[in-house]
């Protein structure tokens, strides 16, 4: 499976685990000039910009830290951006990431960090 595929793959597990969870999935991968997102949630009254990692294995590391300052940058001005296009400008937000171990073809091991980074911090 090529890594696009890979990616959608890891994309639609995630979006399923959310939704079974109670959010309301209003995008996915949201591009924009300042970059992508891969999932865009809203939990509550929250809206929830989701960066979606997976991997076979803990070898190099967890897939959550591929999630550096440089790519939190990059999501946060992107969130700016969604929020200014809808009009969601005073919306309340988050950061979350969702890690997804893949340990099997048919075994998964999902993990929700939530808040998983701060916007106004970058």
């Amino acid at each position: 499976m090529n890594l696009r595929r890979k990616g959608n793959w890891y994309e639609a597990l995630a979006a399923q685990y959310l939704h079974a969870r109670g959010y309301a999935i209003l995008a996915r991968q949201y591009r924009c000039p300042y970059g992508e997102i891969d999932l865009i949630a809203r939990d509550g009254e929250v809206i929830v910009f989701i960066e979606v990692k997976g991997g076979q294995s803990t070898r190099f590391g967890m897939p959550r830290e591929t999630v550096d300052k440089r790519k939190q940058r990059r999501i946060w001005r992107s969130a700016q951006h969604f929020l200014w296009s809808y009009g969601q400008a005073e919306a309340s937000c988050r950061f979350d990431v969702v890690e997804i171990l893949s340990t099997a073809p048919d075994r998964h091991k999902i993990e929700h960090i939530i808040r998983a980074f701060e916007g106004w911090a970058l």
